[in-house]
């Protein structure tokens, strides 16, 4: 590359600057529509070509159109902005790195069906538990009941038990007055007033 070419390359700060929007949104739509942005990299550091500005121009403006991304991506190709070959490529790359990713996953969903089974065999025996505790608990309502009907019994016998004593209490008074009158009506008659 030229010293011509090298001054036209924009940094992302350029980019910015450009567009007049937050840094933040321009690391995200760059993320989002890299096919779009051609882009050079020196070592590290990734540099944008000038043509870079109209590609986020037509994003930001579809963005503030509040439209999906799938229709800006449709959009673009419809605008003629091309497909970058090495961004094109990288995505290639990461499609076959993804069947990899597929027989690992495989693999990992052969492990989770054992876990499902043996989880299945877990849930048999919570079940089982969980019936018997159901079993207890009515067990342990039942005799709450039942103790509950005790209590009541105990306690009207209690009531009956002092209604009782007070109509002994009142019976023995009573005994005693008609015994004072018994005796105050054996004595004879002239010796009232002794």
């Amino acid at each position: 590359m030229n010293g011509t070419d090298r001054r036209m390359l924009l940094r992302k700060k350029d980019l910015v600057e450009a567009l007049g929007v937050a840094k933040s949104t321009v690391a995200d739509w760059v993320g989002e529509f890299h096919v779009f942005i051609p882009t050079v990299k020196e070592g590290a550091v990734t540099l944008y070509k000038p043509e870079a500005i109209d590609v986020l121009n037509s994003i930001k403006k579809m963005r503030e159109q509040n439209l999906p991304k799938q229709e800006i991506y449709a959009l673009l190709q419809q605008q003629g902005f091309p497909v970058t070959v090495e961004e094109a490529a990288e995505d290639v790359q990461k499609a076959l790195g993804k069947l990899d990713a597929r027989k690992q996953l495989l693999d990992v969903m052969n492990q989770v069906g054992n876990a499902l089974e043996k989880l299945a065999d877990q849930e048999e025996a919570i079940e089982y538990i969980e019936k018997r505790q159901n079993t207890l608990s009515d067990h342990q309502k039942f005799l709450s009941e039942q103790q509950s009907a005790q209590d009541g019994r105990m306690t009207d016998l209690e009531r009956t038990v002092q209604q009782l004593a007070a109509q002994l209490e009142a019976a023995r008074t009573e005994i005693a007055s008609t015994r004072a009158e018994l005796e105050k009506r054996k004595k004879p008659w002239w010796k009232f007033g002794r």
